[in-house]
């Protein structure tokens, strides 16, 4: 497989900034992973903020202790709820993660593909 497709088929799949690491660009590769490792942090901190929010209107009675309920509690959270499901890091993340895979396959065009070494 050609490095330009195999970086950028890694950083799709994998996690942004693994197909860095694979063409040895650690830096830049870092680089991509810690962003995207910080946009889903805050991502799981508005959800859990989120299901915290839901856990206190049941715990206050506000939403009956049955599995519907809860379900549709889960699907449709209250207003007070809903503001914190603001969801702004993912669009961010998406971006980076397609930069990620664009550089990624730049940078693979760039190396020259490694030729086979005979064995002596």
């Amino acid at each position: 497989m050609k490095q330009d497709l195999k970086a950028a088929l890694l950083t799709a799949i994998v996690y942004p900034g693994a197909g860095h690491f694979s063409l040895k660009k650690h830096l830049i590769g870092a680089i991509f992973a810690g962003v995207s490792t910080v946009f889903l942090i805050l991502t799981f901190q508005d959800i859990f903020a989120i299901a915290q929010c839901t856990a206190n209107e049941i715990v206050h009675g506000k939403i009956p202790m049955s599995v519907t309920a809860i379900l549709k509690a889960a699907q449709q959270p209250s207003d007070a709820c809903a503001k914190l499901a603001e969801y702004k890091y993912v669009p961010l993340m998406i971006i980076i993660w397609v930069l990620s895979m664009i550089d990624a396959y730049r940078l693979g065009r760039k190396v020259l593909p490694t030729k086979n070494k005979p064995i002596n």
